[in-house]
């Protein structure tokens, strides 16, 4: 005859540590989440410098993540509200609206000379390093709108000269072209890899991030 049996305080421990395991997961859960969120936003931030031309500090801090907690394990990564000229770089497709092209159409009508429909593109003149328009700018085209001054600016459409609609500043007997009216509609392609890079990113970093949280959490368990 052949008595199988076990250690029953064997089976306690383990009963033991299992419900320790199963207490502490959510809290691990939560930490690995925020760590994974955390590095998802710093690859984002890395990825800018690479994907835009001398990009302004504005955009370095364009994103930011909600955290999870044990109760909600969700942790995102979104770009600020106040960032949303990142969309179309993101997702691609026509350029949203400019704040700075109410002010120029607002003008040429108080001038009784209205811009034809059409985006506002800034020229290489008008564009500061990181490609938007200088913001001196706007103050010297109020101040100086239809001066016959050297330096003032015209907004329309210069005559006989076969130019396009926009806004030009004299100098030297010349007029220069700071901003144009767009016949067609801007489109952007996909710049920013902003789906990809995220999920490479969890991918690598998120089953490191709950072994080491887990491990933590079971120690502070014991």
């Amino acid at each position: 005859m052949l008595n199988i049996t076990t250690d029953t305080s064997g089976l306690t421990k383990l009963q033991r540590f299992l419900g320790a395991y199963k207490n502490q997961l959510p809290f691990a859960a939560k930490t690995a989440l925020n760590q994974t969120a955390y590095q998802v936003q710093q690859a984002y931030k890395k990825q800018v410098d690479q994907s835009f031309v001398k990009p302004v500090a504005f955009t370095r801090s364009a994103f930011e993540y909600t955290k999870a907690e044990k109760t909600n394990l969700v942790a995102t990564v979104f770009p600020k509200k106040d960032r949303g000229y990142l969309n179309t770089q993101i997702f691609g497709g026509q350029r949203r609206w400019k704040d700075y092209e109410g002010l120029i159409r607002g003008l040429a009508a108080s001038q009784g000379k209205p811009l034809p429909s059409g985006k506002i593109i800034p020229t290489s003149l008008a564009q500061n390093p990181a490609g938007n328009p200088k913001r001196r700018l706007f103050g010297e085209l109020q101040s100086k709108l239809s001066t016959t001054d050297r330096g003032g600016y015209f907004i329309g459409t210069p005559r006989g000269s076969g130019r396009e609609p926009g806004v030009y500043r004299r100098s030297r007997g010349r007029l220069f072209p700071y901003f144009l009216v767009s016949r067609s509609e801007p489109n952007y392609d996909k710049r920013f890899p902003f789906e990809k890079l995220g999920n490479d990113t969890v991918r690598r970093v998120y089953t490191t991030e709950l072994s080491r949280a887990l491990d933590r959490a079971l120690a502070s368990a014991r």
